[in-house]
Order: structure tokens, then sequence, then C-alpha cells
């Protein structure tokens, strides 16, 4: 099997997708939007960074192609013969998915700071801290500072408006 890494996440409408990494001489990512009670979107990323997407795929199809131990035999056995609608998408940027893949390999955590609520998401977007606090942009730090100094890579995304008036993502 390619499949390096898999993980569950949610869009901003709160779609679950399910991501998902291979080791494959054509297929490097793919991605599933999962809508309650429809058919799947799939997103497929090639290694030379073209994209497709197609609509409406039965969902025991895409597992099919998720879990091949060839995602390009897979593609052209279960995907590319049901006659899916598609389309051609922007190249995707492959250095941003690796580095990615890689922050989630070794554990990063995710920290988000909305003003009201500190969030932590470990490498399989599992909340492990959902706390209601107020934290000053020195405490958001001292909190990131921590996770860095037992080894953790930190992402943090704040809508927080701190003294300087912005909200960042690092």
């Amino acid at each position: 099997m390619s499949k390096i890494f898999n993980v569950y996440t949610k869009d901003k409408d709160g779609n679950d997708i399910d991501r998902t990494w291979y080791l494959s001489s054509n297929v490097k990512y793919s991605e599933c939007v999962d809508r309650d009670n429809e058919l799947k979107v799939l997103r497929v990323v090639f290694n030379n960074a073209t994209q497709y997407e197609y609509k409406d795929v039965d969902v025991s199809q895409y597992l099919l192609f998720r879990d091949a131990e060839s995602q390009g035999k897979a593609l052209n056995q279960y995907i590319k013969p049901k006659g899916y609608a598609y389309e051609k998408l922007e190249n995707a940027d492959l250095a941003t998915l690796d580095g990615e893949l890689t922050f989630r390999m070794e554990g990063g955590v995710f920290v988000d700071y909305d003003g009201k609520v500190l969030k932590m998401r470990n490498n399989k977007d599992e909340v492990v801290l959902d706390k209601e606090t107020k934290l000053d942009r020195e405490a958001l730090n001292t909190v990131c500072a921590a996770l860095v100094a037992v080894g953790k890579d930190v992402k943090l995304t704040t809508t927080e408006e701190f003294d300087n008036g912005e909200g960042r993502e690092a």
C-alpha cells in the first residue's frame, strides 16, 4: 500500500475531509470531501503538481482508490471508467503539501486562539485542549514556546486583535 499518512479534518463549511498522502510513482495526495447524504468530491494531486477534481464519486470507489497498492492503477480502474464529471484545477503547491505532511508526521501541534477559546489539535486533527480563556500576546507566545521547548512544532492561528491590531497565522 502506498498510503503514508491519512487524516480527517474539517473545512471552513464543516464538511469532513479525508486527506491522504501517498508514496506513489504518480499520485502524491488526495482529498475526499464528505458532505452528509451526498456523493463525494475527490481531488487528486499528481507528482507533477497537476490536480483534478472528480464529482459525485461513490464512497466505495473512493475507498478502493485510497487503499490500493497503486493509486495510478486504481484511478484508472475505479474512478476514470465510472465516467464521473471532472475538471482540471490549478496546479497544486507541492512544497505546501510536503511541508504539511512533514509537520503532521513529526507530531506538530495546531494552536488556534480566537480571543476567547484556546484550542490545540494534534497531528491527526484531534482536539487535545479546548479551554475558554483570555490570553494576551505574551501569554499566547509563552504557550507556543513551551510546546517548542518539549520538541513540538507549532502552527499558530489567531483571530484575536492584539496591541498592533492584527490577527495572524504563523
